[in-house]
């Protein structure tokens, strides 16, 4: 199950854009940009599998003109730093499951 925005809405960087279901868990998708969303995927409302099965292609979620692109980028991990979040995230996720 997904749970998505409509075209028109307007998302700011952070917030929570939709919702995904899967057997024991939801997820939120947080925007990573702001600004208007101008497309939404309504195939997955029918078969969101697509999201796992092929994320760039038939499974993207929503598309978004962006309303301060450049300075939201600013605000983004890159590089090294997106290995060391995930890296922290997992550690994370490990010890929840060892608890």
């Amino acid at each position: 199950y997904i749970d998505l925005p409509f075209e028109g809405d307007e998302i700011s960087q952070g917030d929570t854009c939709g919702k995904l279901q899967s057997a024991k868990w939801i997820a939120k998708l947080i925007a990573t940009i702001g600004g208007e969303i101008i497309q939404v995927n309504e195939e997955l409302e029918d078969d969101s599998t697509k999201i796992n099965n092929d994320p760039y292609g038939a499974g993207w979620i929503l598309i978004v003109k962006p309303s301060n692109l450049d300075s939201e980028l600013e605000g983004l991990l890159h590089g090294d730093a997106v290995a060391s979040w995930m890296e922290a995230e997992i550690k994370k996720s490990e010890d929840l499951k060892n608890q």
